[in-house]
């Protein structure tokens, strides 16, 4: 079918993904309205990634472009280059492990143009497929945006929407950062007042990945930016006075959930961020894995304490930095 009402711009960072960039093309060739253009930046693939997509741009010269980097930059650098060659109004980032339901687009752009001023971010519901074969559906809530971004749940890159001008507005993603990419950039856009529509349909299957997952490979890292989003999100929020009960509620419990998981692979730096932010503040109700030991051992000896023990009666080690 043709592309009608908005028009989408598919961006595809690709790098070693010839396992799942067939079925991800073809996802996206199967949608019953179709983009404007898929526009595929490859990032220094070694396998078959390149070959592949060059057989699907041969068979849809005018739907499909191709893109390559002349060395890894990573995905928010070829994001990035995507978007600079798009002409869409809005804009799917579209990892290439990834799936979309046949629907997605047509779904979607009648929400965006059911609304009086097209929004910002469209906030997609999803599926996820974890290595050990199970599923989980994360179905998003209207909820206060701020609320859902400390919380983490306003979305993944695969099931959202972005409209173009409010992404270029801030910069695009910020290249450097290794996880937490899809949050910096939604911050950024809501810190200029982005507007964000939330959808209950599950429209894609976000995949979990055997290898070249942040989260395994250095998980230190990754919760320190994890945390660090969070202040800065929060400091935002206060100096703009925007802070409610609620807002700082979901700040502290995202906090101590960081902040322990933290713990374990930087002691040190769990603690300084839990004297800044958290001390003296009362044990957050909502926070995971609060059994009573926990919060005895908490209210009597505090964090540091609570926390060694309950890492040593699991029989887990404890780095200092």
């Amino acid at each position: 079918m043709k592309n009608q009402g908005i028009t989408i711009s598919v961006i595809i960072p690709c790098y070693n993904v010839d396992q799942y960039i067939a079925e991800n093309l073809d996802s996206v060739l199967s949608q019953t309205v179709m983009p404007l253009e898929v526009i595929c930046v490859d990032d220094g693939s070694k396998d078959k990634t390149i070959s592949i997509i060059e057989s699907y741009k041969s068979k849809y010269p005018d739907l499909i472009q191709l893109y390559r980097n002349e060395e890894n930059k990573g995905a928010p650098f070829s994001r990035n280059k995507g978007m600079e060659h798009s002409k869409g109004e809005y804009l799917q980032f579209l990892d290439a492990d990834d799936i979309i339901f046949p629907t997605k687009f047509d779904h979607q752009q009648k929400l965006i143009l059911g609304t009086e001023v097209h929004p910002d971010i469209l906030v997609g519901s999803f599926t996820k497929k974890f290595l050990d074969g199970t599923d989980k559906e994360y179905v998003n809530e209207d909820v206060d945006k701020w609320v859902a971004l400390i919380d983490n749940r306003i979305g993944v890159t695969s099931g959202n929407l972005f409209k173009k001008s409010s992404v270029q507005a801030v910069g695009g993603w910020t290249e450097y950062l290794k996880s937490s990419q899809e949050y910096d950039l939604m911050f950024r856009m809501m810190q200029q007042n982005a507007t964000v529509l939330f959808d209950t349909v599950k429209v894609n299957i976000n995949r979990e990945r055997p290898s070249g997952s942040i989260t395994k490979s250095n998980p230190k890292e990754k919760w320190k930016r994890y945390i660090n989003l969070r202040v800065r999100i929060f400091e935002h929020l206060a100096a703009s006075g925007q802070i409610t009960s609620e807002r700082e509620s979901a700040f502290l419990v995202n906090m101590l959930n960081a902040v322990r998981i933290l713990y374990r692979y930087d002691r040190n730096a769990a603690l300084n961020y839990y004297k800044t932010y958290m001390k003296g503040k009362p044990l957050p109700t909502g926070a995971s894995n609060i059994n009573n030991i926990y919060k005895k051992l908490y209210g009597t000896f505090g964090f540091d304490v609570a926390q060694r023990i309950t890492l040593f009666l699991k029989g887990e080690k404890i780095s200092e930095t």
